[in-house]
């Protein structure tokens, strides 16, 4: 923790990926994120490491698509085409799906009852970026996996009549 409480992952290394993937850093996520300062270096580097398994599982097929073109990165695959927004989609994906996921860790810090944020912690916030990671994951496969429907919802709930 530097002396302005802010985590010093803002200057560590970039979280490697698979290989086929580009490697992402826990700098943008705190950044452009705003992952609260209150959060221990361990707990923002396993929430980014999760997203990026997590999100990478989803994109398979897309990934089998530039294999199959063949490239063998995607990074690869974009300087090649003039698909740049797909790495802005990418980011957003994996860095939306990890603040989902610490903003749920945040209830489980030892903290007063006064210091309580629940826009930080609950369930329309969580589903907000987890709905968001969706979005790009979704803007992904159409681009890959043209003609069939992607979802760009996270979580939803059918109903028996």
């Amino acid at each position: 923790m530097s002396l302005t409480g802010k985590p010093s992952l803002t200057t560590a290394a970039p979280v490697a990926n698979d290989g086929f993937w580009p490697d992402l850093s826990l700098s943008d996520l705190m950044n452009r994120y705003r992952i609260p300062s209150e959060y221990a270096d361990d707990t923002i580097s396993w929430g980014l490491s999760l997203a990026l398994v997590r999100v990478n599982e989803q994109l398979e097929r897309a990934k089998k698509a530039v294999l199959v073109i063949p490239f063998e990165t995607f990074d690869g695959y974009l300087e090649s085409s003039s698909a740049a927004a797909l790495k802005v989609h990418y980011e957003h994906a994996v860095y939306s799906y990890a603040k989902a996921f610490l903003l749920q860790q945040f209830s489980t810090m030892n903290r007063r009852k006064e210091a309580e944020n629940m826009a930080k912690e609950s369930a329309e916030t969580e589903q907000y970026w987890l709905d968001e990671s969706k979005k790009s994951v979704a803007a992904i496969l159409r681009h890959f996996v043209p003609g069939e429907e992607h979802s760009t919802k996270a979580n939803f709930f059918v109903g028996l009549i």
